[in-house]
């Protein structure tokens, strides 16, 4: 039976309506995805979210392997893969890291090569375009070329970005990862040099600070004395990572003569730079000897301080094949485990933060844009075309023009936002054909001593310390990297690029690097601390901190028996020696005259322990106290340094016990102007500022710190905040805002390794999985778990092994 339409314009309007609503939902507006298929409830959004009781068992048919292999899940996620070669192994690692982890490999990539703007927009353009600037692409090309031109490390890369590909090939839209669909695009094939690119990415996070602008601006403001006095290039008293008094063996460079004119003097300007002091920033790791533990067995811990975000920075994994069986945590984008241990050996690493980045005043030729002076001749530039996408906008196109000394990062084409006007090139160590994944390989088959040593050879940026301890009881730390030999002074202020005498020199051999082997003392540590006491040989400059490695130096020795309990509780130290020195001269500087209200912070003081704990409401009067005192310090002095380019806490610390410098002021003060005024008066500011905390969000102090675990995008959906956790940068668990401990793990290397460790998020990227921060609660409590080392053999029997991978070529 048919019926007829009573008004045939109208339901003709009805479906051309229906076939419009359709092709919008169906078309990215702007920025936004095309919402049509986020919304598809088969293929969009709602297909990420993982059962909460899936199984993630598989028979896989994987062409490009060369044999079997066999991936055992346990009941954290964690991959103990299995392969019959190198091959297999990395190729399998590869597809695993995609799986679990694409889209955050992908966008760090991005974020390394300055690709951003393409998939998010203009909002990105300036910082693609600061990356190209910095020479990161340029840098990764150099090492991608070292990287392939060494059997091993090709075979790695090869094998790795093959498993990548793999997954990438098997996905429909339905599987891609959620931030993929709400972003509108899809992932691309993956090259060795985005594996190189990711390196880079964490290079230039680690070692990418420089304060030769600043200093160079302070160096012209303030007396000479002054300078030093506040920014010493080693703080007083400090512990080095390199013990005091050890002997180093004969070197083979002398230390260059500064030449007279080496120093350029641009007149910079306080809106010329804009790098912030990351107070806490950093990283600890140390090892106890077997003679000072309880099991007579060395104790490895390490702990580096990053960014908090999900997914995480790690992912944990076990890689097994023949000659290698390596367990700990990996970095997803690149093969290998980065820091862990084997059969035989255990590492970790903290960062150097020696000065590997330094910044040249370039002097163009008048009326030739196409050169500079350099050695009283014109030298041409050679030039790097840097090509930006821009979603939603027509692309750009910026040339990069690099010196001898490297890329021009600032020029009249590009002066960042902090307006800086001066041609300046940057050299860093990164931009060299550099190989760190040798390392990465070698390290994850050291079965001893000589063996580690041999393999970090290999890693030249960025620098770090790498401490070190074997089943055999030794215990060991290098200041790891490669650097310059360099005249008293050299790369400290901004340098006349167009004087020969400043570029760098020779490198210094990597096995003259500071470094101790079972040191008497029974422990040895890092925290970013000053690497060696003045008896080293080679000069250097950095951005050193002490704070925690003197809390650490002097629990480690004061332990005679040492458990893994000791090393859980130490890792998770919330003492502020910062407090416990600061505070009495505070108290004692009070206001002769406080409210009621006042009087109620000095009483929570006084009867304060110094322990920065979650729930801590004198931690929250002491740091709020200590900001405000911290600011009003040095604000007189530097009224005109942005961004906080101040003295160290520590340095600040120490000058307030000086009786001098606390009656008299410095610089611009005036005469009555002392600093125990300033102490009074920033405690009735930090009152004000209490009283206002209280009215909202209360002083607990972990309420005020508000620890927050953010997913890459911000999305507060994906993302956890006002975690239940103390500390802070002046604490061993430098704990802060959005940074602190990114893998802690505990290793005990005894006739059977026992072995610790936790990260702040979960082994799935996919925000609907129950295993994307699984981890996260139990890291801010404190606790670890107990890593499941699984023996080189073919076939398991453990029940906590929870899914199986059985791969077939």
């Amino acid at each position: 039976m048919t019926y007829p339409v009573k008004n045939p314009l109208k339901g003709l309007a009805l479906l051309l309506l229906t076939v419009v609503v359709v092709v919008l939902l169906n078309i990215p507006l702007g920025s936004l995805p095309a919402i049509g298929k986020l919304l598809d409830p088969v293929n969009g959004s709602l297909a990420n979210a993982d059962p909460v009781d899936e199984d993630f068992t598989a028979e896989l048919d994987l062409p490009a392997m060369k044999g079997a292999a066999t991936v055992w899940f346990d009941d954290r996620l964690v991959p103990h893969i299995h392969a019959a070669n190198d091959h297999d192994l990395y190729f399998i690692e590869g597809y695993v890291h995609a799986k679990f982890r694409l889209w955050q490999m992908d966008m760090e990539t991005r974020a390394a090569a300055g690709r951003v703007a393409e998939v998010v927009g203009e909002k990105a353009l300036q910082f693609d375009r600061k990356q190209r600037r910095k020479g990161m692409g340029y840098a990764a090309e150099n090492s991608l070329r070292a990287m392939e031109a060494e059997p091993r490390t090709k075979l790695m890369m090869d094998a790795y970005t093959e498993g990548i590909n793999a997954y990438i090939a098997s996905l429909s839209y339905r599987e891609l990862p959620i931030e993929y669909k709400l972003m509108g695009f899809r992932p691309e094939r993956w090259t060795n040099l985005r594996s190189a690119l990711l390196l880079k990415f964490m290079a230039d996070d680690l070692t990418g600070r420089s304060y030769d602008i600043a200093y160079t601006y302070l160096r012209d403001v303030l007396p000479a004395w002054q300078f030093e006095l506040l920014f010493p290039e080693k703080v007083m008293g400090s512990t080095p990572v390199i013990p005091g008094g050890t002997v180093w063996d004969s070197t083979t460079l002398a230390t260059p003569v500064a030449p007279s004119d080496s120093l350029a003097f641009p007149r910079f300007k306080p809106a010329d730079f804009g790098e912030r002091h990351e107070e806490g920033k950093g990283s600890n790791n140390w090892v106890v000897s077997g003679s000072r533990t309880a099991s007579g067995a060395p104790i490895l811990c390490n702990d580096p301080h990053l960014g908090l975000n999900l997914p995480s920075l790690w992912y944990e994994v076990q890689l097994q094949a023949p000659g290698i069986n390596v367990y700990g945590a990996s970095l997803p984008g690149t093969p290998g485990v980065v820091i862990g241990f084997n059969d035989n050996i255990s590492w970790g690493f903290t960062n150097n933060y020696r000065d590997v980045k330094d910044f040249y005043l370039i002097k163009p030729v008048t009326g030739n844009s196409n050169s500079y002076w350099f050695a009283g001749r014109h030298l041409d530039y050679s030039k790097r075309i840097e090509h930006i996408a821009i979603k939603g906008r027509p692309d750009i196109t910026d040339t990069v023009r690099y010196t001898i000394h490297g890329p021009l990062m600032y020029d009249e084409r590009y002066n960042d936002k902090s307006g800086m006007r001066q041609n300046l090139a940057m050299c860093w160590m990164a931009h060299r054909a550099t190989n760190e994944m040798l390392c990465v390989y070698l390290l994850n088959r050291a079965g001893n001593y000589n063996e580690y040593v041999n393999a970090i050879m290999n890693f030249q940026c960025p620098a770090q310390n790498m401490a070190y301890a074997d089943r055999a009881g030794n215990i060991a730390l290098w200041g790891q990297g490669q650097y310059v030999n360099k005249w008293k002074g050299q790369g400290k202020f901004v340098m006349n690029g167009a004087d020969s005498s400043t570029l760098w020199g020779s490198l210094i051999p990597m096995r003259e690097n500071p470094h101790v082997f079972n040191p008497q003392q029974g422990f040895v540590s890092s925290a970013n601390q000053s690497v060696t006491d003045t008896t080293y040989p080679y000069y250097y400059n950095g951005d050193f901190v002490e704070l925690r490695a003197w809390r650490i130096n002097y629990v480690l020795g004061n332990l005679q028996k040492a458990t893994v309990q000791d090393m859980f509780a130490l890792q998770n130290d919330n003492y502020s020696l910062l407090a416990a020195q600061a505070l009495p001269i505070m108290l004692t500087n009070l206001p002769s005259k406080l409210t009621p209200a006042e009087q109620k912070y000095v009483n929570l003081l006084r009867s304060w322990d110094h322990l920065l704990e979650p729930g801590s409401e004198a931690a929250t009067v002491f740091q709020v106290w200590w900001a405000v005192l911290y600011n009003e310090l040095w604000k007189g002095v530097l009224v005109s340094v942005p961004d906080h380019i101040w003295p160290l806490q520590e340095r600040s610390m120490q000058l307030m016990s000086d009786s001098v410098f606390m009656m008299q002021g410095l610089g611009n003060c005036a005469p009555m102007d002392n600093n125990c005024t300033r102490i009074a008066n920033s405690f009735h500011l930090a009152a004000d500022s209490l009283a206002k905390l209280e009215r909202t969000v209360g002083l607990q102090w972990h309420k005020v710190k508000n620890t927050s675990v953010s997913h890459l995008t911000k999305l507060a959906p994906f993302s956890y905040d006002h975690l239940d956790i103390g500390g802070w940068g002046n604490t061993v668990n430098a704990t802060k805002s959005d940074q602190g401990p990114s893998w802690r793990m505990v290793v005990q290397m005894g006739k059977e390794i026992e072995a610790y460790g936790v990260y702040p998020g979960g082994q799935s990227g996919n925000p609907g999985s129950k295993y994307y921060a699984s981890f996260l609660q139990h890291w801010a409590k404190g606790k670890y778990y107990r890593l499941q080392f699984l023996p080189n053999a073919a076939t398991q029997n453990n029940p906590s092994l929870k899914y199986t991978w059985t791969i077939h070529n």
